[in-house]
């Protein structure tokens, strides 16, 4: 289920470096490592405003540079995420400074955008689309370099299941070999964390409404006992959505962004070598 906080927040300025092409049937945005061959290959899987998000693209160039893996970013929405102007019309919805009457155009257009999101992307429709790049990068481009899956809002969902590893690729091989998610949406606590085998990596805030604190403590006590091949780091002050769309004028919003930022690229570097040695 997505709320308000799933559609709020910053665009955040820069020019993505990488570039656009089709891979496994999907338009898919890709990031180069900083240099020589990639550690390994990171899938991103975007939030409600997908892969076209300027954000999500300068993300991936992020973690290509930091953790000098190739990084994915597919169109798993074929077309139906919700636009960029959503975030300004929920500013308006949400301001106590706005009249009602000055919230009905606003009103119209987040429902325009959120609606076709929700029934467009809605998991049995989406879920086959993101196994089947995974199945299909896992036995191509992946079969030989470490796979990790980073899943935002509502991809976190998908990083959870990824790492319950309920399917394995044509060769064998596991799907992904780690993930990591920020702010994730749409679990069902406590079976998806229960079903976590593969190392995950979860960051998320204190104040989050789509995954409240009594399910993020929950969460970290089942991988806890499963070993220290998991984490749950809780930033304090954190909003939903802060790792992709925090302001970029706000210092504490910048900083939780961060801390999200290097607890991947952390994650990503330590299993990436593992799996390679």
């Amino acid at each position: 289920m997505a709320c308000p906080d799933c559609f709020k927040g910053s665009i955040h300025e820069g020019t993505p470096t990488g570039r656009v092409e089709t891979l496994h049937g999907f338009p898919t945005y890709v990031a180069e490592p900083s240099s020589g061959t990639p550690k390994g290959i990171i899938v991103i899987i975007p939030d409600a405003l997908g892969w076209e998000f300027n954000n999500n693209r300068i993300l991936a160039d992020v973690y290509a540079k930091r953790v000098n893996a190739r990084v994915y970013l597919p169109e798993f929405m074929a077309g139906y995420s919700a636009p960029a102007s959503i975030l300004s019309s929920m500013d308006t919805l949400m301001s106590a400074k706005v009249s009602i009457f000055a919230k009905i155009v606003p009103v119209a257009h987040a429902l325009s955008g959120f609606l076709p999101f929700m029934f467009r992307n809605r998991l049995s429709v989406t879920r086959p689309r993101i196994y089947a790049f995974f199945h299909a990068l896992r036995t191509a481009q992946g079969a030989d370099l470490p796979v990790g899956a980073a899943g935002f809002c509502w991809g976190g969902k998908y990083v959870f299941e990824l790492c319950s590893d309920s399917e394995k690729a044509s060769n064998g091989k596991s799907l992904v070999d780690c993930g990591f998610t920020a702010h994730p949406s749409n679990l069902v606590i406590p079976q998806d964390a229960n079903a976590i085998t593969k190392p995950l990596s979860v960051a998320v805030g204190d104040v989050d409404f789509v995954f409240p604190l009594q399910q993020v403590e929950t969460t970290r006590e089942i991988l806890r006992k499963k070993g220290d091949e998991h984490e749950v780091v809780v930033i304090p002050g954190a909003k939903h959505g802060f790792a992709v769309r925090g302001a970029p004028d706000d210092e504490k919003a910048v900083e939780q962004g961060m801390q999200a930022e290097d607890q991947a690229v952390v994650w990503f570097d330590k299993w990436f070598g593992k799996v390679a040695g």
